[in-house]
């Protein structure tokens, strides 16, 4: 079954591999979106193919016989290519699709059709916006709500919205703490989405839209949130000097907008040590 996998996996992998290394080298600048696209998926097909030609030149000293040696070993190799895409620079949103894809390979020829269709759609569905938006799917942690919480209630302000909102943590958390705040978050995906608009539903003065975090209008909102990453904050800070009111915030969780200096960073007491930037405007 190992070496099945194995040779199902070099055959699949490195014409797509090839393709894809041709295709993005060449592809003409007007194209850059298609590019985002194509280019993680190039990350995961590049860390898998790395592993995979590490076990295939170690393939005869692995372990055989067991099906459950033959899974743990998928997983491991899984994991290493997991590894291998953080390097690259895959957000961490990929881990769990990198990790099960060699064992999804291998047994490929005993699961049905349908179930491959299935996966597909439904991580589809749920990181819909991750490649397009250079957004990975970031949670904000209980410990960066409460600070939200205190930054709100410090402004007076009584609009927020939150760029990106996931599952809907901070909007639900903020309008249950301050009752008098209109409390807001617009998301793409279409499952995550979902899962915020039903979590705000028993919230008069919370609201969940379905849309793009470069279509909504910043001017009615005294503190803009998002929980990004480096590559889109030069232009949503560009968007939010254009569109915010004089004297509203700015606040980004962990990443700075490059060469502009914050009014404060917060220091949030968590494990992962989360830093808030916030730049009034």
């Amino acid at each position: 079954m190992m070496r099945d996998g194995l040779d199902k996996g070099v055959a699949g992998v490195v014409p797509a591999l090839l393709f894809l290394q041709h295709g993005t080298n060449t592809m003409p600048a007007t194209k850059n979106a298609l590019a985002r696209h194509v280019l993680p998926w190039f990350k995961v097909i590049l860390s898998q193919g790395i592993v995979l030609a590490g076990v295939w030149a170690v393939r005869d000293m692995l372990p055989s016989g067991s099906p459950a040696i033959a899974v743990a070993l998928l997983l491991a190799q899984g994991a290493l290519a997991a590894l291998i895409g953080r390097v690259l620079g895959l957000p961490p949103a990929w881990i769990l699709i990198q990790v099960f894809l060699p064992l999804v390979i291998a047994l490929g020829p005993v699961l049905p059709s349908w179930l491959f269709l299935a996966g597909f759609v439904l991580i589809l569905l749920f990181y819909w916006n991750s490649a397009s938006e250079q957004v990975p799917l970031y949670l904000t942690n209980r410990r960066t709500w409460q600070a939200l919480e205190a930054l709100v209630a410090d402004a007076k302000a009584k609009s927020f919205v939150d760029m990106g909102c996931g599952l809907g943590g901070v909007v639900t958390f903020l309008a249950r703490a301050q009752p008098d705040l209109k409390a807001s978050g617009v998301e793409t995906a279409p499952l995550v989405y979902l899962a915020a608009r039903l979590r705000a539903l028993a919230l008069s003065n919370a609201t969940i839209s379905y849309r793009s975090i470069w279509d909504e209008n910043l001017a009615s909102h005294d503190i803009v949130y998002c929980f990004l990453s480096p590559a889109p904050m030069p232009r949503m800070f560009e968007k939010a000097r254009a569109e915010m009111r004089p004297g509203t915030r700015f606040v980004s969780n962990s990443f700075a907008v490059p060469d502009v200096e914050p009014e404060r960073i917060i220091a949030v007491d968590d494990g992962r040590k989360t830093r808030l930037f916030v730049y009034r405007l």
